[in-house]
């Protein structure tokens, strides 16, 4: 992995993973020169933002949260650098969003959502193709933004939880965050599901 222009070796994966502020940090060894060395560090924080819109485009409700960046994703994350001899090893990007019914609290050693919507005319998971890449500017650090859209019709019902996955169906679990309150999303809603991984040196 190239860090800040150095050429940083992966050493280890280590779940520094909390409910509050969702994040994992993998330690990297950067070479500073040939005689010294420097321990830096990658840290992933993830949040959701969920916006519902009446049938006359006025905000009806909102949540915000730190999400639970779970073990497969971790894992997931470290194959996406460089393959290993662990479980997890998508080919496919993490960009799809899901959306279930279910309450049960977040566990970092979850592998999918505990009740997903059934798939059919009214619900399928979303996939932002294009996900949005915004560079550190100052001491802000650098984020990965991926946003959907569910218009009317589509996924109707009482929402109590959502996650990132890297396939339509089945896939690894990347993410997952228990809406609390639930979102009640009537016919004719539209909601918008925002997931933000901020990325920074620790």
């Amino acid at each position: 992995m190239r860090l800040g222009g150095r050429w940083a070796p992966l050493a280890a994966v280590v779940g520094g993973v909390s409910l509050v502020a969702a994040a994992f940090i993998l330690p990297l060894f950067i070479a500073a020169g040939t005689n010294n060395a420097t321990l830096a560090s990658l840290a992933l924080k993830g949040k959701v933002d969920m916006m519902l819109y009446d049938a006359d485009g006025r905000i009806k409700d909102e949540r915000h949260f730190d999400n639970l960046i779970v073990n497969a994703g971790v894992e997931g994350v470290a194959s996406r650098i460089a393959p290993h001899d662990g479980t997890i090893n998508p080919s496919s990007a993490y960009n799809y969003i899901a959306l279930g019914t279910d309450n049960t609290p977040a566990a970092a050693t979850q592998t999918a959502l505990v009740s997903e919507l059934p798939f059919g005319p009214n619900y399928v998971r979303l996939q932002d193709a294009t996900a949005q890449y915004v560079p550190a500017s100052g001491s802000v650090p650098p984020k990965l933004i991926l946003s959907v859209i569910y218009p009317p019709n589509q996924a109707t019902g009482t929402l109590r939880e959502s996650a990132i996955f890297n396939a339509a169906s089945g896939g690894n679990m990347f993410a997952r965050q228990v809406i609390t309150p639930q979102i009640a999303k009537a016919a004719g809603d539209t909601l918008t599901v925002t997931w933000t991984i901020t990325l920074s040196p620790s």
